[in-house]
């Protein structure tokens, strides 16, 4: 590289350390002024004093950096760029603390490791850091206190550039002797290209023997190229062939869980079904029952209804009898009246109670009347029931007929289902079997597309590698061809 290049390289980086410490440092200060203009320390004009006095010359510095102008004026816009308005904020500060600022500055230029540079540093912010205490004495006096931290910020201000100066002498001094140990490698250097000269006819010879074995290597590595190109044809074909297989047997698995799936499907709904069936024979079974009960039930209110009929029957024999006994003593009262009227006044009596029973028994007469024509309907309307039930028990007993044949149905269809379900049980296991039979291929025939692959891959990977060696060879050998022709050049020179 270049020593002016080299040393344009240096200064970007020098200039990059310290630019960055400067942005940071003007940045910290414009916040910490913003902060005192919100409180009302200072007045917004003062700020933005500050801020412009500040960042006009950051801004310039920042440009020239970014262009790659100026490089070796930076590092004075720096120092003169912040020195201005740290002055600017010394003189006209509320805080003894803001003469800090130019130690952090200070520190940041240190980057430079330049001896004149850091005197300059220490000169100018030493003078403003004297004015502006002289300044301040004079215009407020100095008491005790006061004394004491102008003390202070002198002579910390003065050592800072003290040191400043001292660690640019040691940075150049360190730089000297690095100057020399290169110098004492330059020397060295040229003792050793010496001896590779003394040695560059040995080489000579030695690289003629490696060319003429270099040249067997290549034809070997041909051979092996071209072998090593037929086995990975082959095992190309075969893992195409294995692949096909592999693909058939894959869609035969998939065929066969097609069919396992559908046979288990089967198989639960025929388990659904037999459930089903259980349940309606349960069902069946207490409908039976139920119409048995139903049947006995009829038959007791059809021997109840016999028994309300001849209950009736015998009413109206009764009834017949008091209707013969209310004729009987309509009869004895007319006698009676008849035999009263004959008596005379005697008789009235007598006549009066004949007339009574006479209209008692007409009054018997006409209760035995109702009560007929009511036990006349009476008996219709057990007649109509009697109907009705010898209906229903018939019905009952064309169901019961109706449910026993559905119960026969249903064990043959429970009977069928269990048959189904066996074989379709059968039949997934049959499944079963042959999917693993198939998977045991696809498990043989994957294992013997990996190690296809595989020995294609170590194949096609030896080819790769012989080309590669092969190239490597010619590459070696041009190599050795243009090490032979130096080393003859230095033999000559």
């Amino acid at each position: 590289m270049p020593k002016n290049k080299t040393k344009m390289s240096e200064s970007i980086r020098r200039n990059r350390a310290a630019i960055a410490c400067y942005v940071i440092t003007i940045s910290v200060i414009s916040g910490a002024y913003l902060i005192e203009a919100i409180k009302g320390n200072r007045t917004f004009t003062y700020f933005f004093t500050v801020l412009a006095s500040l960042w006009i010359p950051g801004a310039v510095v920042l440009f020239l950096h970014t262009t790659r102008r100026c490089i070796d004026v930076i590092k004075y816009l720096i120092l003169f760029g912040f020195a201005l308005p740290w002055a600017f904020m010394l003189f006209t500060a509320n805080n003894d603390l803001v003469f800090t600022y130019a130690l952090v500055i200070m520190i940041a230029l240190n980057a430079y490791a330049d001896r004149r540079f850091a005197v300059a540093t220490a000169i100018t912010y030493n003078v403003f850091n004297v004015g502006s205490v002289v300044f301040y004495a004079l215009l407020n006096g100095l008491t005790d206190q006061d004394i004491v931290t102008a003390e202070i910020q002198l002579f910390l201000l003065f050592l800072c550039g003290i040191f400043n100066i001292f660690v640019a002498i040691m940075s150049g001094g360190i730089n000297k002797e690095k100057l020399d140990d290169i110098k004492d490698e330059k020397n060295h250097t040229a003792v050793l290209l010496d001896k590779v000269l003394s040695v560059s006819s040995e080489l000579t010879v030695g690289i003629e023997q490696m060319n003429q074995k270099m040249k067997q290597l290549s034809q070997a590595m041909d051979r092996t190229c071209y072998s090593m190109e037929e086995v990975s044809t082959g095992t190309s074909v075969t893992s195409d062939s294995i692949q096909t297989q592999m693909i058939m047997t894959g869609e035969i698995q998939n065929r066969l869980d097609d069919v396992n799936t559908h046979a288990r499907a089967i198989s639960d709904s025929v388990s659904e079904t037999g459930k089903a069936i259980a349940l309606g024979s349960v069902n069946m079974n207490n409908l039976e029952k139920e119409v048995a009960a139903s049947d006995k039930y009829s038959s007791d209110a059809a021997k109840e209804l016999q028994e309300l009929e001849n209950s009736t029957k015998q009413m109206q024999s009764i009834i017949e009898l008091i209707n013969n006994v209310a004729d009987q003593t309509a009869l004895l009262a007319l006698n009676a009246s008849i035999e009263a009227a004959r008596a005379g006044d005697a008789g009235r009596g007598f006549s009066v109670v004949a007339s009574e029973i006479s209209n008692l028994a007409n009054q018997t007469q006409n209760a035995t009347g109702d009560i007929n024509e009511l036990i006349s309907s009476i008996d219709q309307k057990l007649l109509d029931v009697d109907k009705a039930i010898k209906a229903f028990i018939e019905g009952s007993r064309r169901q019961h007929d109706a449910t026993m044949e559905t119960v026969k149905s249903l064990d043959i269809i429970k009977t069928d289902s269990k048959d189904i379900e066996e074989r379709t049980g059968g039949l997934s296991e049959s499944v079963s079997s042959l999917a693993d039979a198939n998977k045991s291929i696809v498990d043989a025939v994957e294992n013997i597309s990996a190690i296809i692959e595989e020995v294609s891959a170590h194949s096609k990977e030896t080819y790769e590698s012989s080309i590669r060696n092969r190239t490597t060879v010619e590459e070696m050998m041009e190599i050795i061809e243009h090490l032979n022709e130096l080393a003859v050049s230095m033999k000559k020179d």
